[in-house]
């Protein structure tokens, strides 16, 4: 397993996501809504990738996509900011006896240029690393994808959206209004409650679409997180589970219906190398 030099020093939110790096999971990876949204995310790689193939990860966090895929004899090569987050990965890998199906870059996105000659057959980016990212820059990750990824691979984008309904509703319940229609602005300002402030932008998905247009044809979007909560409502989550897997059992019946998936809290964009 490669664990390559950071490039770079950590600006605020490669600090912020290397400080959480040790919590992460708990956090996000190993509660109740982060499971269901995940599997919702993982039933389309399913989909989309498959053995022999070899697929890259990009802010690959903790390892749990690259995990997955590997099980299914996947190659992925991981890459994220944050030397913990890489370290992480690197230790899943290792407990489950995945180390030879991945291996872990410690490369930012505007760094995929740093990546082997060889060709993926197709990559991902899950919950929000393109939210970390300003439009001219998702644009210049477009243009590295394009030279990366083989004609036909495929893209596996999940982005927070413009717009979530539990979101506001949460927050508007609590007259906390800024942060009930922070998304509609398209930018943010966060810390993670680590100290590290930075920008969280909220791309619409004809902007998403518009930066890869010219290498990659757009093929469908789907909701996730409609009626499965966000991540900040775990504790609602844990008194009603029934109502919790009720709401999994929704999402996955109206994930593709324009209306609905407008609303979730993240949206999940494939496509296509042209």
């Amino acid at each position: 397993m490669n664990a390559a030099k950071v490039i770079a020093p950590l600006d605020g939110a490669g600090a912020a996501f290397d400080e959480i790096a040790k919590r992460y999971d708990r956090d996000w990876t190993a509660t109740q809504i982060g499971a269901l949204q995940r599997a919702a995310v993982w039933r389309s790689l399913d989909r989309l990738f498959g053995p022999g193939d070899r697929v890259l990860d990009l802010g690959c966090g903790t390892g749990a996509e690259a995990a997955h895929l590997a099980r299914r004899r996947v190659e992925v090569v991981t890459t994220d900011i944050s030397p913990r987050m890489i370290q992480a990965t690197v230790g899943r890998a290792e407990e489950l006896g995945l180390s030879g199906q991945i291996s872990a870059r410690t490369v930012g996105m505007e760094g995929l240029m740093q990546l082997d000659a060889e060709p993926f057959d197709g990559a991902l980016s899950n919950f929000g690393g393109l939210n970390c990212l300003r439009l001219a820059e998702i644009s210049s990750v477009a243009r590295s994808l394009a030279r990366s990824v083989r004609p036909g691979g495929k893209l596996a984008l999940c982005v927070m959206g413009r717009f979530c309904l539990w979101e506001t509703l949460a927050y508007s319940l609590r007259l906390q209004l800024r942060k009930a229609f922070r998304r509609l602005s398209g930018r943010a300002e966060t810390s993670l409650g680590t100290g590290h402030d930075f920008a969280v932008y909220y791309p619409a998905v004809t902007e998403l679409r518009h930066a890869f247009a010219s290498e990659f044809r757009f093929e469908e979007v789907r909701g996730v997180g409609i009626f499965v909560p966000p991540s900040s409502l775990e504790e609602f989550a844990k008194r009603f589970p029934r109502l919790l897997r009720l709401c999994a059992l929704e999402d996955r019946a109206v994930e593709s219906w324009p209306m609905f998936r407008a609303i979730g809290d993240h949206r999940l964009l494939i496509l296509r190398r042209r």
